[in-house]
């Protein structure tokens, strides 16, 4: 069952994401909102196990609808859009406490000359690369790698890039996209949700009200911030309402 992180562990997980990258926070995040694997590491999931660790938290903490806003490619009106969480996991997964499968899928194809065994990306592979640097996409791609037969030394760019779309069809909900139609111009498009970086949207949001709190109420009663902490968020309104009047 999904785990409700305490407001202490919203604090540490904002601070210990301040100064980490991307693929580090979100492994961060993932880790705090439940523990279905046993002590497997978040970070030896599959892609779409992360992400549905990530939903979790997003449901249990800020509710299942996810507001986000977009620009249409076609005529470059805004768009707000609110999503709802379950319509960013596989449709096989819907419905089903803890579908999300503890280890990588693998599968064997071949093409252009090559039989290709390969198994789901993980959050290790997604962390081990810097995403900025040259070739980012394909030293991903050449990770989920397990065998080449024929042996060579580096597989031909053109197979590789086929792999590509295998990789999705072998672990569904690793990349969560939302189908979008513009109300301006009638376009319809695909557009790539950073789940991950929306979540840490919310959480740092979540964690500087948070703050904001003890700080108020340290001030007007010289509590720590564990003493605060201690204070159900009802009663803290109150205290908070009483001070400011």
């Amino acid at each position: 069952m999904p785990r409700r992180p305490t407001e202490a562990t919203v604090l540490e997980v904002w601070e210990g994401g301040l100064d980490s990258t991307p693929a580090d926070r979100a492994l961060l995040i993932a880790s705090t909102a439940t523990a279905p694997h046993g002590e497997q590491d978040v970070a030896d999931l599959p892609l779409s196990a992360v992400n549905a660790l990530l939903l979790d938290l997003r449901c249990g903490v800020f509710g299942d609808a996810l507001p986000c806003t977009t620009d249409c490619p076609a005529c470059g009106d805004s768009l707000d859009v609110t999503v709802a969480a379950e319509e960013l996991r596989p449709a096989e997964a819907i419905g089903r406490a803890g579908a999300a499968v503890a280890v990588p899928a693998t599968a064997t194809w071949t093409t252009g000359g090559f039989t290709l065994t390969y198994r789901a990306l993980t959050g290790r592979d997604v962390r081990a690369v810097d995403p900025t640097a040259p070739g980012a996409r394909r030293a991903l791609l050449r990770r989920c790698l397990l065998s080449v037969s024929p042996p060579v030394d580096d597989l031909p760019d053109d197979v590789l890039d086929a792999l590509a779309p295998r990789l999705a069809e072998l672990d569904p909900g690793a990349d969560t996209v939302l189908t979008l139609d513009c109300p301006q111009c009638g376009h319809r498009w695909e557009a790539a949700l950073d789940l991950a970086d929306h979540v840490w949207t919310d959480v740092s949001a979540h964690a500087r009200g948070i703050l904001h709190d003890v700080h108020a109420l340290a001030r007007a009663y010289g509590w720590s911030e564990a003493e605060v902490l201690s204070v159900s968020p009802a009663r803290r309104r109150f205290y908070l309402e009483v001070t400011s009047g």
